[in-house]
């Protein structure tokens, strides 16, 4: 993906995206899509959109923290600890 900057916004539906900015207006295809359920929002009270900018700020370190993770040839993705864990 080319460098570019991206845009946290809140569409009409409700949801919060992660997404390029548009240099033309045109809406781009967001790279991450956040619902919060209006109950949580409703607690939160204004705080929420605050909550999904932490929470996307979070996986852009993560990805971005190590070089390897885009390497072609790196197993970084098969090691253990980055494997998704399952709660029962």
């Amino acid at each position: 993906m080319k460098e570019s900057y991206l845009e946290i916004v809140e569409l009409d539906n409700g949801d919060i995206v992660l997404r390029p900015a548009s240099e033309n207006g045109e809406e781009t295809v967001p790279l991450a899509i956040l619902q919060i359920p209006n109950d949580t929002r409703s607690y939160l009270k204004d705080r929420y959109f605050e909550l999904a900018k932490c929470m996307f700020h979070a996986g852009v370190d993560f990805v971005y923290s190590d070089d390897s993770f885009f390497d072609e040839d790196s197993e970084y993705l098969d090691e253990e600890e980055f494997r998704p864990k399952i709660l029962h």
